[in-house]
């Protein structure tokens, strides 16, 4: 595609394959970019970036180890001739359990999913962005770094503490021509959503009533804005945590 909100640009979003990410990844696409798509199976990611097209390219990579994330970093530069614009790090998942019966093994890997990863990915491609004195970071945080949720506290952790990072790589990186964001979607129809209900573990409909427009966010929607904050409509915003929750958190 030409002439879209992000034409010519190259992007890396992590945990693409699926939910939040595949919104993103399909948005960027849509409107021009050309798109990483990342997650641990290659499989999946081999049949996200067939169906997404030429645009895309399959990195698969398991987003809680170091040497993996350093991997894609080598090999996503390598696919876009050593230039990526923007870069959305999505991947994560929670760890439910009791805050005293959490495993510390399971705390972890949330914080290296979550958290961790993510300063690793980000430092391996801002160099780039850094020199060229443009570019975009977009963390996806959540409405529980700020709103805490009972039995989730390795993910309230890790997502308050993706928050405070993006504030502060974007005012180091401010003056250099590098926007460092944050969305902190509410609940969204994903699959995981989806996996839940039809377990019992999730009442949809519960979640739908208690958020103030009435129902749950969809991917496309959280796509949506990581194309603005993007796009240079966002060109003067950085260091903002955009929830897009429906109004749950109000």
């Amino acid at each position: 595609m030409t002439g879209g909100r992000l034409s010519g640009k190259t992007a890396i979003v992590t945990g693409s394959t699926k939910g939040i990410g595949f919104g993103i990844a399909r948005a960027f696409v849509r409107e021009g970019a050309r798109v990483v798509v990342n997650s641990r199976s290659a499989e999946d990611c081999a049949r996200v970036a067939r169906d997404l097209g030429s645009s895309a390219v399959a990195v698969a990579a398991d987003l809680s180890r170091s040497d993996e994330v350093r991997r894609l970093a080598k090999e996503s530069l390598a696919a876009f001739g050593g230039t990526v614009d923007i870069l959305v790090n999505n991947a994560g998942q929670p760890r439910v359990a009791p805050s005293e019966s959490l495993a510390e093994s399971d705390y972890r890997y949330t914080l290296d999913l979550n958290l961790n990863g993510c300063f690793v990915l980000t430092q391996e491609v801002v160099h780039g962005m850094l020199a060229a004195g443009s570019g975009n970071v977009i963390h996806v945080s959540s409405m529980n770094g700020t709103v805490p949720f009972p039995q989730r506290l390795a993910y309230c952790v890790s997502k308050a503490g993706l928050n405070m990072m993006t504030k502060v790589m974007a005012i180091e990186w401010a003056a250099r021509g590098v926007r460092v964001n944050a969305i902190a979607p509410g609940y969204v129809q994903t699959e995981f959503i989806t996996m839940l209900t039809a377990k019992g573990i999730v009442d949809a409909d519960k979640l739908a009533r208690r958020t103030p427009m009435g129902r749950i966010g969809t991917p496309e929607e959280i796509g949506e804005v990581a194309v603005f904050l993007a796009s240079p409509a966002a060109s003067f915003i950085t260091g903002e945590i955009l929830t897009v929750d429906g109004g749950w958190s109000s």
